[in-house]
């Protein structure tokens, strides 16, 4: 009888515990690249915001944690491109005019992870309020979006008395281009959050691992990293079934 009653016991806590389909957006607040330092800064490009949305399936493994799998879309922001300043100047109607050569912002390439992810839920008095922490592993498939190129360039800057800040106008008298393949690698993130009534919001420290092969135009190639490193607000919602 006792082995029936907690055999009865087990099977009602193993129902008790609900899965979670969790629908998630966010974005890149801070992002940085490494590798590829002869053609980039490492650090991210003017008005530049990485994104990504994403499903992830939970199933309960004990009253407070979970395992699963999880697939998104990440876009990512430009790489800044290393770029020397070769002249300056104003014109007679005071407007500002700046040379510079160099390689140019660039979005190399955007990813579809596919990961493990795994997340403990803290009790708090209230169960609506559940603070978490969560850990994914992965595969990134990096998709190719822009070649490396060289280019000779002058902006202008010409002042708006109306908004009383400058419009910027690009002007580019020279540019090659050459071809860059992306491959594919690890990704993963690490962080924290909270959900209440079933919306999330957590930051996350997440990484995409890729190289860049280039071809220098003349029979031969050259390898680099180029991963790109990023802390992400997320904002979602949890469906309990």
């Amino acid at each position: 009888m006792k082995k029936v009653l907690a055999g009865i016991f087990l099977a009602a806590s193993l129902v008790s515990f609900s899965d979670e389909l969790v629908i998630r957006g966010g974005f890149d607040f801070v992002s940085d690249y490494s590798g590829m330092s002869d053609f980039i800064t490492g650090d991210s490009g003017d008005d530049s915001l990485g994104y990504e949305l994403g499903v992830e399936y939970l199933k309960n493994v004990s009253p407070n944690f979970l395992i699963g799998a999880g697939v998104g879309y990440q876009g990512h922001s430009k790489a800044e491109g290393k770029r020397v300043t070769v002249g300056s100047w104003y014109d007679s109607y005071g407007d500002y005019y700046e040379h510079t050569y160099g390689y140019e912002d660039q979005v190399y390439y955007n990813s579809v992870p596919i990961y493990l992810t795994a997340k403990y839920e803290f009790d708090t008095p209230n169960k609506d309020i559940k603070p978490y922490v969560k850990a994914n592993i992965g595969y990134s498939f990096n998709i190719h979006e822009n070649d490396l190129t060289l280019s000779d360039t002058v902006t202008q800057y010409v002042y708006d008395w109306y908004d009383d800040d400058y419009d910027e106008y690009t002007h580019t008298y020279a540019s090659k281009s050459y071809d860059t393949d992306i491959t594919n690698g690890l990704y993963y993130g690490i962080g924290g959050g909270v959900q209440i009534s079933g919306f999330t919001v957590d930051l996350m420290y997440q990484a995409n691992y890729a190289k860049a092969k280039i071809d220098n135009g003349d029979g031969t190639r050259q390898e680099h990293n180029l991963n790109v490193h990023r802390l992400t607000l997320g904002l979602g919602y949890a469906f309990n079934f």
